[in-house]
């Protein structure tokens, strides 16, 4: 009989990195989602602007400016995913 090729501690080391890279792309499309947004809002501002009305978004990331999770026990863990890098998601506007 011929010995499994990983064993369980392998096993158990790429589930826990799958885990992070998940939990890191997630972080990522959210940064993304949230550029997207503040795209969004930058539009609807200069719209407001040519129809000389109030402008609906005065400080459009003022809704994205607490970045940290800092309180939760596994924000250590997940230390290196949370860090903001530049993201292949793009949602630019045409």
């Amino acid at each position: 009989m011929s010995e499994p090729m990983y064993d369980e501690n392998f096993l158990e080391m790429h589930k826990e990195q799958q885990r992070k890279e998940l939990v890191g792309e997630i972080w990522q499309y959210v940064i993304a989602l949230e550029r997207y947004v503040v795209c969004l809002r930058n539009e609807a501002n200069a719209f407001a602007e040519k129809l000389i009305i109030q402008l609906p978004y005065p400080d459009p990331e003022s809704d994205f400016t607490v970045r940290g999770f800092t309180e939760f026990p596994s924000a250590e863990e997940f230390r290196k995913e949370l860090e903001i890098e530049t993201s292949d998601w793009d949602f630019s506007l045409l």
